[in-house]
């Protein structure tokens, strides 16, 4: 087989998509069809010369070389062949070829630009040629070859070509002219020709005046927003100080109260050591909201602030910018209408500023010195209201016991009722003074118990004692063997040693202190810091919602005679 029919079989395909495309085989028209790589068709970029006479760019060669195939009848010499592109001439491989640095110059000679000339925005290389026209639709220029397809392609007819210019932005898109003029009234700048009566869509009630007039004005509205952003900036970055004083003078101020009452509170066993775990939390809980609520208004004030910034920059910059067509697109933004209004911007710092000071001290809400422990923990006498019990509980007669039940009890039914978890509520409401009551527990794996407002959510879903900010709860899960204190977004886990037979709480609404002891180890479980605004009721559940098995066991609420 011929090494040369081998080759014009392997090319085959690729020759024929090359005859079929316009003007490819065909004798060039012009000097600079003539400049142009039959590969890549774009002009000369150090061009190489093939064995049969065909010159070809650099980079274009090295693709042929990559594509190149070792033919059957020389398989024994592995040497590699590829096919030139235009006369499909083998050409081997490893061939170094000399560049053709005649018609290298030929094409630096012919790509240099006159002073003022504006180069092909499509061209490749380091010298691309002058451009023939620009294209206002496009943004673009092109030159001879580029151009064409605006005059041969239905879908480019419709754009305006101009003379080559190097900014398109400041002609009209429509006519292809200088914007001279500027119609107020659509915010649009435009030309002379765009004023004729047969094409002109500002003439009836539209405000049209010249381009110099529009930007004499708005840079003269400029100056008033941008005093107006000064005023605001300024007022930012004294309230981001305040907001610093503040919050220094809150950490600190809790800080000492931490102090004193961790100090007084550790000189006490058993009851103020609950105490002052409380006030540990309390405080931490304190300094977590005041420094989340400073942090939230210091980053909604630092937003605003950039903001401003930008739109300050915006007005600065708009001050010396000299071409009326930039000026009106750089501030041509919508959003910063309100930002030039000093009333609106002293409005959104004032509503971030609101309420804004060093919180009320723990002293005003001090706990009261115990005159006793047993008056302390005197025991409340503490009855389950049936009217909230959910269906499937069973009150016992003398409305101290709760148990769960299979089958469901619809005497009474009302809206007061638990209709998601297996709760009821005490009749007890406690909104001042200390007040502790026990809860036995024996035999039940799963159980929940704590305080919670009479609003709390009776339907599904956040019914669930401790799921929301109105109550306050502990929960046991034997199969886990772990208890968990819940409040809101705060949940805590942790595991349990032994299963409870007895739970004490402990509740002082003047401090805001829950705590849950293990009755019968004097254990303390976990201690609350409320912030009670309302009376609160105790709650019970003695069925965990999906628990693994159904127990009918008793939750008994007892009253010791003393601790």
């Amino acid at each position: 087989m011929e090494l040369a029919d081998w080759l014009l079989r392997a090319s085959t395909s690729a020759a024929a998509q090359r005859r079929n495309r316009p003007g490819r085989d065909m004798e060039p028209a012009s000097l600079q069809e003539e400049l142009l790589c039959a590969v890549c068709r774009d002009v000369f970029v150090e061009p190489v010369t093939l064995p049969c006479g065909h010159n070809y760019c650099e980079a274009c060669v090295q693709q042929l070389r990559r594509s190149a195939a070792v033919p059957p009848d020389s398989a024994k010499r592995r040497r590699a062949y590829y096919p030139c592109p235009l006369c499909l001439a083998p050409c081997e491989a490893t061939i170094e070829l000399r560049k053709n640095v005649a018609l290298r110059n030929i094409v630096q000679k012919c790509s240099v630009a006159r002073p003022g000339d504006v180069p092909c925005s499509v061209c490749k290389g380091r010298q691309r040629p002058p451009a023939e026209r620009s294209c206002v639709t496009c943004g673009e220029s092109y030159c001879a070859l580029h151009v064409m397809p605006h005059s041969e392609n239905e879908f480019f007819r419709q754009h305006v070509l101009v003379r080559p210019t190097r900014d398109t932005g400041r002609l009209c898109e429509e006519h292809g002219k200088d914007l001279e003029l500027f119609c107020a009234t659509d915010g649009t700048p435009l030309c002379a020709y765009c004023m004729l009566p047969g094409e002109s869509r500002h003439l009836g009630g539209h405000d049209v005046v010249k381009l110099s007039e529009a930007a004499h004005v708005v840079k003269e509205g400029c100056l008033a927003k941008l005093e107006n952003v000064e005023e605001s900036l300024s007022e930012i970055g004294a309230c981001l100080l305040k907001l610093e004083e503040v919050a220094s003078l809150t950490e600190e101020n809790i800080k000492k109260q931490q102090q004193g009452y961790t100090g007084f509170l550790s000189k006490i066993k058993l009851l103020l050591d609950i105490e002052e775990e409380a006030w540990r939390k309390r405080f931490s809980v304190e300094m977590v909201q005041e420094s989340r609520r400073i942090k939230y208004r210091v980053e909604k004030l630092k937003v605003f602030q950039g903001q401003l910034q930008e739109a300050g920059a915006a007005l600065e910059k708009a001050l010396v910018v000299q071409d009326p067509v930039t000026l009106l697109k750089l501030l041509k933004n919508a959003d910063w209408n309100d930002l030039y209004q000093r009333e609106f911007c002293s409005s959104k710092i004032q509503e971030t500023m609101e309420s804004v000071g060093i919180p009320s001290t723990a002293s005003k809400r001090q706990t009261p010195l115990f005159m006793a422990l047993q008056k302390a923990f005197a025991a409340e006498e503490i009855k389950l209201d049936p009217r909230t019990a959910h269906p499937h509980l069973k009150i016992s007669k003398d409305y101290t016991a709760v148990c769960a039940t299979r089958e469901k009890h619809t005497e009474g039914l009302n809206t007061e009722r638990f209709r998601g978890s297996y709760c009821v509520l005490g009749t007890a409401a406690f909104s001042r003074g200390v007040h502790y009551w026990e809860v036995t527990v024996r035999d039940l794996p799963s159980w929940a118990l704590g305080i919670t407002y009479r609003s709390i959510t009776r339907d599904p879903p956040g019914c669930w004692p401790g799921s929301d900010d109105k109550s306050w709860a502990l929960s046991y899960s034997g199969s886990r063997r772990q208890f968990c204190a819940q409040h809101d977004w705060l949940a805590f886990s942790f595991g349990a040693s032994r299963a409870p037979e007895r739970i004490g709480l402990f509740l002082d609404c003047d401090s805001g202190i829950l705590a849950f002891y293990d009755a019968h180890a004097l254990e303390c479980l976990y201690p609350f810091y409320c912030s009670l605004k309302l009376p609160v009721y105790p709650v019970f559940c003695p069925q965990l919602e999906g628990a693994a098995e159904f127990v009918t066991a008793e939750m008994r609420v007892e009253r010791p005679a003393f601790l």
